[in-house]
């Protein structure tokens, strides 16, 4: 199979955090399960930004880097992104084996540029990050890169980093009264939303070691209408143990489920519904609800969802669309950027397990 090797600004989905400054992301694979090199410039560090390949990537053992470029073997395929301007290093080392702190800003993310220790430098064991600096143990010592904070955009969007770095849940703090979308996963744990992370009034929790970067957005759901036409309040409403679960509100205007944004369906009745007490949901069901307390006539019901162009912006928009257009099957797909990005990643996933191994490359990438 023949080794690719892709060069590319990956700036549709990193442009709103990369400033003036953009990053370049260089794809590497290992089809044959033997090493193959990549050539590029590695001087400033090089992050694993997306594994592709159903073999793992573990830096040091199937993936790494040194003057001449990017190495992958056994199997790996993945995206990476190399060292930006804006970035300093930090070596930190656990020369007696203990765990140890270096303090430094890390709410612009951190990156391993060199490990100097004999002893693997291994994220989430042996070295991680949180609001403290850069930690070590284990043994681990390390060059790493400290990457400039810049938590907004355009858009009013803010970057955070959270992490299950000793498996049990954990929370960041954030304002989630708008949305929150898992930007890039950095642990080798799964992160998936509902199981191993989610968001509430608490701010966003991980859990089960997942480690990622997730994006905040504004809050625009105080712009649906109410169900019965009159002002709406949004929230946010999650049965994340399985059981049911109430969020308190105001429902004599009535309930509308808004967005679905659980796996397991919410259907009203069953897994979703309102009384007294206000709205409850169970069987796992997560979702945004709109609620009225205004009980007046006429109106009509307006759902302003958030489009995939103002959430990741122009460029991956209109990747994700072209992506949507060459797999569906459908003859009026949801491929346009307009709607959610969820709505077309879906269709996309949907689409690829139909295709199986007939499947375009990027298909890899949701399965």
């Amino acid at each position: 199979m023949r080794i690719f090797v892709r060069l590319f600004v990956w700036g549709a989905l990193l442009s709103p955090f990369a400033g003036a400054v953009r990053a370049q992301t260089i794809g590497c694979s290992s089809d044959d399960g033997h090493r193959h090199y990549c050539r590029a410039d590695t001087r400033k560090g090089v992050t694993l930004t997306k594994q592709t390949s159903s073999a793992g990537c573990q830096e040091g053992y199937s993936w790494g880097y040194d003057e001449g470029g990017i190495w992958v073997d056994h199997g790996c395929r993945a995206y990476f992104t190399l060292g930006m301007a804006g970035e300093r290093s930090t070596y930190c080392a656990s020369d007696d084996g203990h765990k140890h702190y270096c303090e430094v800003d890390t709410r612009g993310g951190v990156a391993l540029v060199k490990q100097r220790s004999g002893a693997a430098c291994q994220e989430g064991y042996s070295w991680g990050y949180d609001g403290r600096g850069i930690w070590v143990d284990h043994g681990c010592r390390a060059d790493f890169v400290v990457r400039a904070m810049n938590t907004g955009d355009s858009r009013g969007n803010t970057l955070v980093h959270c992490s299950s770095d000793d498996g049990g849940r954990h929370y960041c703090p954030a304002d989630t009264s708008g949305d929150v979308d898992l930007l890039r996963q950095r642990s080798h744990a799964d992160c998936i939303e509902g199981s191993t992370w989610g968001f509430d009034a608490n701010g966003i929790w991980v859990d089960h070691g997942c480690r990622a970067d997730f994006i905040v957005e504004p809050n625009e759901r105080p712009d649906h209408a109410g169900p019965s036409g009159g002002p709406g309040k949004s929230l946010y409403c999650a049965s994340d143990n399985g059981k049911r679960n109430y969020c308190a509100v105001e429902i004599r205007g009535g309930v509308q489920l808004v967005q679905q944004r659980s796996g397991a369906a919410c259907q009203q009745g069953y897994s979703w519904g309102y009384d007294e007490k206000g709205i409850w949901v169970d069987h796992g069901c997560r979702a945004d609800f709109v609620a009225s307390a205004w009980n007046g006539e006429g109106g009509e019901h307006r759902h302003h969802e958030r489009s995939c162009i103002r959430s990741v912006g122009e460029e991956r928009a209109n990747e994700l669309v072209q992506q949507c257009l060459q797999v569906s099957p459908g003859t009026h797909p949801p491929c346009n950027a307009q709607n959610s990005c969820k709505m077309i990643t879906d269709e996309i996933r949907r689409s690829c397990e139909l295709l199986g191994r007939n499947g375009p490359g990027f298909c890899d990438e949701y399965r």
